[in-house]
């Protein structure tokens, strides 16, 4: 398949990383968002990907985004045999032509590319979204289904055919129920690699995936799960994964709060402060307090998911 050529690129423990901003004037805090990548590989990561949902990319001005992007491949670079890829999406195929065309300029090793959203689209005219994209040929194209925000829900027959486009080289799925995901996988098979989030990673790996693209918080514990599941010890990769989905409870995009609810995650458990989401997206009152005391049950196996100490590190533009 023409993705056999990227399985050592996009493979295990990728980082999705959030965009850290000033707590006070929502500016993007480079020296934090540095950090943060270097934090990943510290902790096992294989690759980053730049923002993306949770870097909000959609929240950021065009210069910003930019700005991001030459960051985050920058510092990745610092790391030898990293992957760097970038979500490049937009509200239309043409905004997504034009931070594909960024990304591929950049020196990115994979676009992320989410269907249209905000107005509906049918398979028509997602399909034609990929397509127009992948078949630019500018950078290796990885399909990112998020139904919760793009409004598009990929059947596994709609997976089969975008993964059989020319330079789609990989999907990144959402989607934790298990016969979808059974089928996803059979779709897949010898046309892309298959790329699981961190609440199905061991289920995803279970059924051939290459690995995953994993919110930043939850990078260690997906690493210890490889661990163990490489080890034959499957016990224990249950039990990471029952925990991991138990601390960080299901709901993710769909439910309310979740994007400030995930900067404040990334904040407690890396150490670095990441500031909030930009307005008008809020966490919980009592978001800290929650995420502090469900901890504990994971770093009890998971040791390297113990919260850092808290630093600011004061390089904003």
């Amino acid at each position: 398949m023409q993705a056999e050529r990227f399985r050592d690129t996009l493979k295990a423990v990728i980082g999705l990383v959030v965009t850290p901003m000033n707590r006070t004037s929502y500016a993007v805090d480079e020296g934090a968002l540095r950090a943060e990548i270097d934090w990943c590989f510290a902790h096992g990561a294989t690759g980053v990907v730049a923002t993306g949902s949770i870097g909000e990319f959609l929240h950021l001005e065009d210069d910003e985004r930019r700005r991001v992007l030459e960051i985050v491949v920058d510092q990745a670079r610092k790391h030898p045999g990293a992957s760097a890829s970038a979500m490049t999406s937009g509200a239309t195929t043409l905004q997504a032509l034009k931070w594909t065309r960024l990304a591929a300029e950049l020196g990115y090793d994979s676009a992320v590319v989410i269907a249209p959203y905000y107005w509906k689209v049918g398979d028509r005219e997602a399909f034609e979204h990929f397509r127009t994209v992948a078949e630019t040929d500018l950078i290796p194209i990885t399909v990112y289904h998020n139904p919760a925000l793009s409004k598009f829900h990929m059947s596994p027959a709609f997976f089969r055919q975008v993964a059989e486009l020319h330079n789609v080289v990989a999907v990144k799925e959402v989607e934790t129920e298990l016969q979808h995901l059974e089928a996803v996988a059979d779709a897949l098979a010898g046309r892309a690699l298959y790329l699981q989030t961190f609440r199905a990673y061991l289920t995803g790996r279970l059924l051939g995936s290459n690995g995953g693209q994993i919110n930043v918080f939850a990078v260690p514990a997906c690493v210890a799960i490889d661990q163990a599941w490489r080890a034959g010890d499957m016990r224990l990769a249950e039990e990471i994964q029952r925990r991991l989905n138990r601390v960080f409870p299901r709901g993710g995009e769909a439910a309310l709060g979740a994007l400030g609810m995930t900067k404040v995650t990334a904040s407690v458990v890396t150490g670095i402060e990441m500031g909030p989401a930009r307005p008008p997206y809020l966490a919980p009152d009592d978001a800290e307090e929650r995420i502090t005391k469900r901890l504990p049950e994971l770093y009890e196996v998971v040791p390297a998911m113990r919260p850092e100490k808290r630093v600011a590190v004061h390089a904003t533009t």
